[in-house]
């Protein structure tokens, strides 16, 4: 068999029916090695551990010890965050249900609310709160590996979630060592101390080679079962290995392109603020901004925003607009500019004042600066101890024929650093 027709066979069977929650196929799960190998490591003080409750009025879980619900919220966990290794604006009991949404069949929701717990406290993740804005996090992703392994779908079905979990965490373990190599035999000495009786609880060969058995007898496709060849037996000198050859039709090669991860939309409490808030952003061309930091921005619009009303929220989108427009959107933190200026609620006032007798387009300064975004607020700063809101739409009125005929006499010569505050405050302050 050539390169080109193992590729073909490693990627035929890539994408599965189940009988999930899930529209059309289930894609292959993409995992963090180092996470996968940090998850596997904490068996290594399995024999020290006890039971302990990490919920009240939950049944006792072992903190050192990989259970089928672990390996259920690792697939889920890298389904659902993104490729930074965080997930914003998810509840835990949202990422329970998102979890029964992939597998054929539901977990129990109390033994994965207590396994959120443990991995919080082994520091495989993390959660923060900010107001309204809860993040999960990956801790391995700090260390930046860029290691993943890609796991078959059939890690989803009903049939592989029924077994054992020594027999999952078997298989999963195979395929992290064998990675996309194809028809590759994956050997392993099994001693007193090995690493496969520590993973598995097991302490016999005859063990390992009744889970090997189950992995081969369950065939998801019919003839293609999960190993291709099993065994374990002694050599010449007496030592015993474990072998075996994973069925190349559920091994997943990466492509260019191809997405493993389906991250929800963030789910804030503000419904109503949320929807004007789109709705707005949608209208003046501004959708990029639900994107930003991974919808982190947008969320803290929405922190912001949430109890003001439909005035204070268009003003908010309008300036996000005139932000992108003069290329200060993505520089900056259009969040902190916002709320400087919404600090001060007259600051809105002034600011529409300026704009209906056409003044605000010589508020701007050189769009090159990088403090740029800040002038509306600087200028409101200076002027207001001066000038009324009433005086000052008055003193708009009169200074804009001044300024327009100023701005057609400097079109011909150097441009001159001008301020309009400075200018306002000469000729119309009293003194």
């Amino acid at each position: 068999m050539d390169k080109k027709q193992r590729v073909k066979q490693a990627n035929s069977l890539s994408y599965m029916e189940l009988n999930n929650a899930n529209k059309g196929a289930t894609y292959p799960v993409s995992v963090d090695y180092t996470f996968l190998h940090d998850l596997f490591s904490i068996e290594q003080a399995y024999d020290e551990d006890e039971a302990k409750m990490f919920r009240r009025n939950s049944h006792p879980v072992r903190k050192f010890h990989v259970t089928a619900m672990s390996l259920r919220l690792m697939m889920t966990i890298f389904r659902r965050f993104n490729t930074e290794g965080s997930l914003v604006g998810v509840s835990v009991h949202r990422l329970y249900k998102l979890m029964n949404e992939e597998y054929e069949q539901p977990g129990s929701k109390e033994q994965f609310y207590a396994e959120v717990q443990k991995f919080i406290e082994l520091k495989l993740i993390s959660t923060t709160r900010s107001g309204i804005i809860s993040e999960w996090r990956v801790e391995s992703f700090k260390r930046r590996s860029g290691r993943f392994v890609l796991f078959h779908p059939v890690v989803f079905t009903k049939a592989f979630t029924d077994l054992p979990v020594s027999a999952q965490k078997l298989y999963l373990y195979l395929i992290s060592r064998n990675g996309d190599k194809v028809r590759t035999e994956f050997k392993e000495f099994l001693s007193e101390d090995c690493w496969l009786y520590t993973l598995t609880h097991k302490s016999r060969p005859a063990q390992v080679r009744e889970l090997l058995h189950q992995l081969a007898n369950l065939a998801p496709h019919p003839g293609q079962p999960l190993l291709s060849e099993t065994k374990v037996a002694k050599d010449s000198l007496g030592r015993w290995s474990v072998v075996c050859v994973p069925n190349p039709a559920y091994q997943v090669r990466h492509e260019a392109g191809r997405h493993y991860r389906f991250i929800p939309k963030a789910k804030v409490p503000y419904s109503k603020t949320v929807s004007r808030l789109r709705m707005l952003l949608h209208y003046y061309k501004l959708g990029e901004v639900e994107l930003m930091e991974n919808g982190r921005t947008f969320l803290r619009l929405v922190q912001l925003l949430h109890r003001s009303g439909l005035k204070t929220v268009r003003y908010a989108a309008i300036r996000l607009r005139e932000l992108m427009e003069r290329g200060h959107l993505f520089a900056g933190d259009p969040v902190r500019v916002l709320e400087s200026e919404l600090a001060d609620r007259a600051f809105q006032s002034y600011m529409d004042a300026a704009k209906r007798t056409g003044l605000y387009a010589f508020i701007g300064g050189d769009e090159s600066d990088a403090f740029a975004s800040a002038r509306p607020l600087q200028f409101y700063r200076t002027i207001r101890g001066h000038f009324s809101l009433r005086s000052f739409q008055s003193v708009c009125k009169r200074a804009l024929p001044m300024l327009q005929h100023a701005r057609d006499c400097a079109a011909a010569g150097a441009p001159e650093e001008f301020y309009l505050e400075d200018f306002l405050i000469e000729r119309f302050a009293r003194a």
